[in-house]
């Protein structure tokens, strides 16, 4: 068995700021259905199996790659039998101030409690399972213009962030993001954000097979629809009609590592979202994200010194953005 080790990814909104990921992920309860929030594909048992990445994880060794990092990590969903695994890590990201994306698969949301984990672990819900088991009352919903019956009671959903799989050609689609949000709303969500699955053929077939009689429709979508990119500005479209949040916060790092650091990777998450919004010009954003997220220059430091003038990589609507950013954090 390979030792464990964490992978590097490009943290971004589109992959709810995800920098580090395990190397392998102890499988999920048998038949569970879930996103793979770092990379966007489609996870199973099944493919556990097949890819070798479901090996047994030991908590102490998870644990103990947190001391090396101060970026969001990943966690993903765990049969119950493997709970102490995740306790481990959130214990250790508690201990160590290292933040942390856990996810939970709908059903299972009574494993854990997004009140009962650490400021600096973030709960998001995965929907993909129940809506792929539900599918056949669901497209009936649909089809007969009624309200979807769609999971959840209001009071879990208070403080998780749902996550919606935007899959092209179906879940992307406004007939079923428009009521879809509205009951969200009505169940008492507050956030829902999108995360678009690339899907192989592997998943696409994963997927078919389940939907072929129960949602015929989203299996031509899957089966026939290609490679097309999901449909994002549906999805924000409808979120914001329902009156929900669509972006997740960037999670922060927490005490002991330093509050310095915290400010510049707010900061730094701002700008990102500036750059993704912008119509030109983002890259000087970018820019800017990629050197406060190297951690390198105190940057309120450097603006209480009038020394914001001096850095290379900060200019223009990054610069200005960067001040009014820290003004509203100071509370002048």
């Amino acid at each position: 068995m390979t030792s464990l080790t964490l992978r590097e990814h490009v943290a971004e909104p589109a992959n709810l700021w995800i920098r580090h990921s395990f190397s392998r992920w102890p499988a999920a309860d048998e038949d569970d259905l879930w996103c793979d929030l770092a990379t966007g594909r489609l996870r199973s048992p099944v493919y556990a199996a097949e890819s070798g990445r479901g090996d047994a994880v030991d908590g102490s060794a998870a644990a103990e790659l947190l001391r090396s990092v101060s970026d969001v990590v990943y966690v993903p969903p765990v049969a119950a039998e493997h709970g102490p695994l995740r306790s481990s890590i959130i214990e250790a990201a508690a201990a160590m101030g290292a933040p942390l994306l856990v996810q939970v698969v709908c059903d299972r949301l009574a494993d854990t409690a997004a009140a009962d984990l650490p400021p600096n672990a973030t709960m998001v819900l995965d929907v993909l399972d129940r809506l792929v088991g539900q599918a056949v009352a669901l497209r009936e919903e649909f089809r007969e213009n009624r309200q979807p019956s769609l999971p959840f009671a209001p009071a879990p959903l208070q403080d998780a962030t749902l996550v919606w799989p935007l899959i092209s050609g179906w879940t992307d689609q406004p007939e079923v993001l428009g009521p879809v949000t509205v009951r969200f709303a009505a169940a008492g969500a507050r956030r829902v954000v999108p995360r678009s699955l690339e899907l192989d053929a592997r998943d696409r077939r994963l997927l078919a097979e389940r939907l072929q009689t129960t949602w015929p429709e989203a299996f031509d979508a899957l089966f026939h629809g290609g490679e097309s990119v999901p449909d994002t500005a549906a999805f924000r479209s409808a979120a914001e009609a329902a009156g929900l949040e669509h972006r997740l916060p960037r999670p922060l790092p927490a005490a002991p590592l330093p509050e310095r650091l915290r400010l510049a990777r707010g900061l730094a998450g701002h700008l990102i979202e500036l750059g993704d919004a912008a119509v030109s010009g983002g890259d000087a954003y970018y820019r800017a994200a990629r050197f406060l997220d190297q951690d390198e220059v105190d940057i309120e430091a450097a603006a209480r010194e009038g020394n914001l003038g001096v850095l290379p990589w900060l200019e223009g609507p990054a610069k200005h953005a960067v001040e009014q950013w820290l003004t509203a954090w100071r509370g002048d």
